[in-house]
């Protein structure tokens, strides 16, 4: 067992200071498949509680082939704070999702000499992980094409959402998709909530990794969990936005089942000082997604259900 160090430079601050990313190789010493995973494309989505567990985990338990770590694939995304918040969605002076610059450009933006150093790496791999968070989550598996779904269900969490590219076209440019253009198989990961600490959700993901290296023959290990009993796969969410400015506080949970005319939220409209009114559900479905906030604007988005 032999691990690895390498700082790769990604350019430098108006400054002059070095821009680079940290990559861990741990080589088993033994002939296997090589799998590349990174955390961290986003500022703020802290998915390195995973990569800490399993770099640990690796250390005594590789067997064959490689695994390489790369735990802050976009250092400038976590440089975007702002009053305890990391911003780090958006490339801030240009505008764009960070993850929407693949395969990368190495004589373009900042966004896409970061995407070409990245893709570079990843692309050299025989699977690859892209781990994410999701504002207010469960953790679920993202594919961006349907002959990915055989991955999604070795990884083995409860929920799994396929995006076709060809429809949802601002989905093309991500590490995934443009991965898959180059025959390397790869699945996207969110692993719970954004900005947070949630030790399940963090066992779930981590879990679904050793089924991974499991899948590819690199661990031999009896003890791996088993997957979700009950996976649930679908291409659609329906979304609910605010109609008007307010303050709402959320009678559900994450995970709850939501039949028609259940009360979903209070709604608090201070132009109406000591009534409150009620957001009721209008679908079949199953709680999955919120925004991280009790405070709406007109036409933002306000929760996700998947469908049933």
């Amino acid at each position: 067992m032999r691990i690895y160090k390498e700082n790769i430079n990604i350019g430098q601050t108006p400054m002059g200071n070095e821009l680079s990313v940290l990559k861990y190789t741990i080589d088993s010493g033994n002939s296997g498949k090589t799998i590349y995973i990174q955390s961290g494309t986003h500022g703020g989505e802290i998915t390195q509680w995973v990569l800490h567990e399993l770099f640990s985990y690796l250390q005594n338990n590789l067997k064959r082939g490689k695994v390489i770590l790369v735990p802050n694939a976009n250092p400038v995304s976590w440089l975007q704070r702002n009053y305890f918040s990391t911003n780090g969605k958006f490339d801030m002076y240009m505008g764009k999702d960070w993850n929407r610059n693949f395969p990368g450009n190495e004589q373009g933006s900042l966004g896409e000499r970061i995407a070409s150093v990245l893709f570079a790496q990843a692309r050299q791999a025989d699977f690859v992980l892209d781990l994410h968070t999701s504002r207010l989550s469960l953790p679920f598996s993202i594919h961006f094409n349907k002959e990915m779904r055989k991955y999604a269900e070795v990884f083995g969490l409860e929920y799994n959402q396929f995006i076709d590219t060809t429809i949802k076209t601002s989905y093309k440019d991500t590490i995934n998709a443009s991965l898959f253009a180059v025959d390397v198989p790869s699945l996207c990961i969110e692993c719970g909530s954004h900005d947070a600490y949630e030790p399940e959700n963090i066992n779930l993901a981590l879990d679904g990794i050793k089924r991974i290296l499991q899948h590819f023959n690199q661990i031999e290990d009896i003890s791996v969990a088993q997957i979700c009993k009950k996976q649930i796969f679908y291409d659609k969410t329906i979304t609910y936005y605010a109609q008007t400015g307010a303050l709402l506080r959320f009678k559900k949970n994450l995970g709850d089942i939501v039949h028609i005319g259940d009360e979903l939220y209070e709604i608090y409209d201070n132009n109406d000082l000591g009534k409150k009114k009620l957001g009721f559900a209008k679908h079949n479905g199953i709680l999955f997604k919120i925004s991280p906030t009790h405070i709406y604007w007109s036409g933002d988005e306000i929760l996700q259900l998947i469908n049933t």
